[in-house]
């Protein structure tokens, strides 16, 4: 299919290895395979590249840690910590208990850092949509750690 070298490429651009945007490619064939998917033909293009990256998104947040969200928007500090250990579990839960819109906004920017722009067209949200939902998911993000009790030295 067309789509599948076009995700490829696009995912490959976007700074993923080849291999893995090979592997998210035929995931993303299968899952369109698999589900009852009942969109008029010009919209499965850009169905498809939805589903290639949130499987990206997937894959990185299991490969890499939150330390972009935290360095830029939650302790402003400019350290280097590892997030691999067990004690980052409520950071972990605190991103996933934002409301999906937030997720995503965060997940683009900081993990596939896509400009605003892209995640609009992406979205297909206003510009203004996606900063808008990129601030509120920052301090959504924050007051969760911050009620919570958490500091930066929790994280330590």
């Amino acid at each position: 299919m067309a789509y599948s070298k076009e995700i490829i490429a696009y995912l490959v651009r976007s700074g993923v290895a080849k291999e893995l945007a090979r592997d998210i490619s035929q995931d993303v064939l299968l899952k369109m395979l698999e589900s009852d998917l009942a969109l008029p033909p010009e919209k499965i293009r850009a169905w498809m590249y939805r589903v290639a990256v949130r499987k990206y998104i997937d894959q990185y947040r299991r490969d890499k840690t939150y330390l972009d969200i935290l360095q830029r928007d939650f302790f402003h500090q400019e350290r280097v910590v590892e997030f691999d250990q067990p004690n980052y579990e409520p950071l972990y839960t605190a991103v996933n208990e934002l409301p999906e819109k937030y997720r995503w906004v965060l997940s683009l920017y900081y993990f596939q850092d896509l400009s605003v722009k892209e995640m609009a067209s992406l979205l297909h949200w206003s510009v203004s949509s996606v900063k808008v939902n990129l601030m509120r998911g920052r301090r959504c993000l924050k007051e969760k750690l911050k009620k919570a009790g958490y500091t930066y030295d929790d994280f330590n």
